[in-house]
């Protein structure tokens, strides 16, 4: 790797963790839209509102809910799409990392 190309994946490096500093709250999860449908003894069938769930991993790993009421979908949609922006620019900054690490070991070696 030449040193442009290296000073190229640093000043990237630092501007991405920059980007990272920035995003001030995130929820990493999906928010889903559900509507229940019921059949009724006369066959016609009931469709609820809308109501929103926020699905999210605990600690353990394991799958879990939580129901949104309707004034907090915008706020709890937008720390969706921050975590998901997070989880984005991280998996570049670790990639960049492990370029620049693996350069510099082949640069000792040689």
């Amino acid at each position: 790797m030449t040193t442009a190309e290296r000073q190229k994946k640093e000043t990237r490096c630092r501007a991405i963790r920059e980007e990272l500093d920035r995003i001030p709250a995130l929820l990493d999860g999906t928010l889903m839209t559900k509507r229940n449908r019921v059949k009724r003894k006369d066959d016609s069938i009931h469709v609820s509102p809308e109501h929103y769930t926020f699905q999210y991993r605990d600690a353990d790993g394991k799958r879990q809910w939580k129901r949104i009421p309707r004034a907090a979908k915008t706020v709890v949609a937008r720390l969706v799409r921050a975590g998901e922006r997070y989880r984005t620019l991280d998996a570049q900054y670790r990639a960049l990392l492990t370029e620049l690490s693996l350069a510099d070991d082949s640069q000792k070696k040689d």
